[in-house]
């Protein structure tokens, strides 16, 4: 009877251990698969961020060459930093004196 009940205790256990092992497989294959996901959606945003790159890449190289022009015109036209490009009451006027710089004065152009 004795060696009946321990026989009992070791199915029992056995069992449990075989059950237990079947779950830890199952999260395992989960885990795994997570992985597998998780690794395309990192993929997928390195592709994103190296376009997001390469555009801001992009911009900033257009942003230069139109500083460049400004700055070239600017050397070329010395003479045109203080006139007004467009009268008084146009609707452009805040525009026109945009890269006018006067030193000495720290008058706002009105951006609020």
């Amino acid at each position: 009877m004795k060696q009946e009940s321990e026989l009992e205790r070791l199915e029992n256990f056995v069992s449990s251990l075989l059950a237990r092992y079947n779950e830890l497989k199952d999260e395992n294959a989960r885990l795994e698969q997570d992985v597998i996901d998780k690794d395309g959606i990192i993929e997928d945003l390195r592709g994103s961020l190296a376009q997001l790159e390469s555009e801001r890449s992009e911009i900033s190289d257009r942003v230069g060459g139109i500083i460049d022009q400004i700055e070239q015109w600017e050397k070329t036209n010395p003479g045109n930093t203080g006139k007004k490009a467009v009268p008084e009451g146009a609707e452009g006027r805040v525009q026109a004196s945009l890269f006018s710089f006067e030193p000495g004065n720290s008058k706002e152009t009105g951006n609020d």
